[in-house]
C-alpha cells in the first residue's frame, strides 16, 4: 500500500510540471493514486483525478483531460471545489456546449455550496456568457437570503460570490446596487490590510 497523501503532494507535482511530458507523467501518477486509495489520504480520489486532468489540459491533451474529470465526478466527493465544476470549465473550454449546459443543469439542482455556485459562474463569465454567470450569481445571493441557519455561515464563500456578483454585473452594464457597494467595500478594506 502506498503512503497517505494531502493536498501538498498534488501541489508538489504541479510545480515540478512544466513540459507537456512532465504533465503526463503527473497526470499518469494521479491517476494511479486515484486508483489505489489510502484510507489516511486528505484528499479524495476525485481531488486527483481532477489534478491529474488538470495537468492532461496543460499538456494539451483535451480529450484525455475531459476523460479525467469525468472520471472525477463519477468518483463522487472532493476536499475543494466540485469535479463537476471542473468538468464543466472544460467542456465549456472544449466548446462542448450541450453537454456543459446538462452539467450545470444537473449540478444547480444537486443544492451546490456557495462556493461552487461562484465557479460555476465564473466559468459562464469566463466563456464569454454573462447571463448564465448573473443567473448562477443571483441563485448563490438567493441561497444566502433563504439560509434557514442550518449550514454554518461561509464568510469566505459569501465575499466570493458578492465579489464575482459585481464583477458580472460591471460587466453587463448595471448599475451598482447596494450589493455591490458592500462587495467594493470589502475589497477596499482587504487592499488596505497588510
Amino acid at each position: 500500500m502506498r503512503d497517505w497523501l494531502n493536498s501538498d503532494d498534488i501541489e508538489r507535482l504541479e510545480a515540478s510540471a512544466r513540459t507537456p511530458k512532465a504533465h503526463r507523467r503527473a497526470a499518469e501518477t494521479l491517476t494511479g493514486w486515484a486508483g489505489e486509495p489510502n484510507q489516511d489520504d486528505e484528499v479524495t480520489p476525485a481531488d486527483l483525478l481532477s489534478a491529474a486532468a488538470w495537468h492532461l489540459q496543460q499538456a494539451g491533451d483535451s480529450e484525455a483531460a475531459l476523460d479525467r474529470y469525468r472520471q472525477a465526478v463519477a468518483a463522487g466527493r472532493t476536499t475543494s471545489l466540485d469535479a463537476r465544476c471542473l468538468l464543466h470549465a472544460a467542456l465549456l473550454e472544449a466548446g462542448l456546449l450541450e453537454e456543459a449546459q446538462q452539467v450545470a443543469d444537473e449540478f444547480r439542482r444537486s443544492r451546490p455550496s456557495i462556493s461552487d455556485v461562484t465557479a460555476m459562474a465564473e466559468n459562464f463569465e469566463v466563456a464569454g456568457d454573462l447571463g448564465q454567470a448573473h443567473r448562477w450569481v443571483v441563485m448563490g445571493v438567493n441561497r444566502l437570503d433563504l439560509d434557514d441557519g442550518t449550514e454554518p455561515a461561509d464568510d469566505f464563500g459569501t465575499e466570493y460570490l458578492l465579489s464575482a456578483r459585481w464583477r458580472i454585473r460591471r460587466a453587463i452594464g448595471f448599475p451598482p446596487d447596494e450589493l455591490d457597494r458592500s462587495a467594493e467595500a470589502n475589497r477596499a478594506r482587504h487592499r488596505s490590510e497588510p
